[in-house]
């Protein structure tokens, strides 16, 4: 293959990445039948769009989600029937860039959060982490999930993602719903793990930092 071959593929995967994108918001993107692809604006909007992600060295990963976010403002700005287009308008690719490296940043600070937090549970509770997030130093008092999630030992994201955490959650809503209602339900936490681990970097570091407590999405 060629280097011309090997710039055109790498576009039409971007194209491929767009057109998924786009199709999540119901919008269909297409090139024109019988035409050359690579003599369409279409294309050369495709084209534009993976020159910035070499410039920016992105990998496989970054990119998708660059498009992702790109997508989703394009369709608040109510501009994405555009097609590819609505991409280059004005400076949308520098803000959408700045808005993925915050998240980046963001995601990164998340993630060691999580370990920081399973680091000081691991030395807490030795081995048996279950038994001690229900213990209760005093029969009036709140079991220890509680007094530490109320104390910011252990946030939102860690009890999303643990599955001793969701384990625990569930034992406490049968004995102690009114106690359990302190932490957020089980949709919220739910839906704030499947939105962490969107992105496979997270996802990735997650998996590695809580090992055999990793919580899989369907439990």
């Amino acid at each position: 293959m060629n280097t011309l071959e090997k710039d055109q593929e790498k576009v039409m995967i971007v194209w491929n990445w767009c057109s998924d994108a786009y199709l999540q918001h119901g919008i269909r993107l297409k090139l024109p039948a019988n035409t050359d692809p690579t003599t369409t604006y279409q294309w050369r909007y495709a084209r534009a769009i993976t020159n910035k992600f070499t410039e920016w060295g992105f990998d496989d990963a970054t990119a998708i989600q660059f498009i992702k976010i790109a997508v989703k403002h394009c369709k608040d700005a109510g501009v994405l029937k555009k097609g590819l287009a609505s991409l280059h308008q004005s400076n949308l690719l520098s803000v959408c860039y700045n808005r993925l490296k915050t998240r980046s940043e963001s995601n990164l600070l998340s993630v060691e959060s999580i370990a920081h937090i399973h680091s000081w549970l691991m030395k807490k509770s030795g081995h048996d982490l279950l038994s001690s997030l229900l213990h209760r130093d005093d029969p009036d008092e709140y079991c220890n999930l509680v007094k530490w999630y109320k104390a910011s030992r252990i946030s939102r994201l860690y009890l999303a993602l643990s599955k001793t955490c969701g384990k625990a959650l569930v034992r406490l809503g049968r004995v102690n719903p009114e106690e359990r209602s302190i932490i957020p339900p089980a949709t919220s936490l739910y839906m704030l793990r499947t939105e962490f681990i969107e992105e496979a970097n997270n996802l990735k570091c997650v998996k590695q930092i809580l090992g055999n407590d990793w919580r899989e999405p369907c439990q």
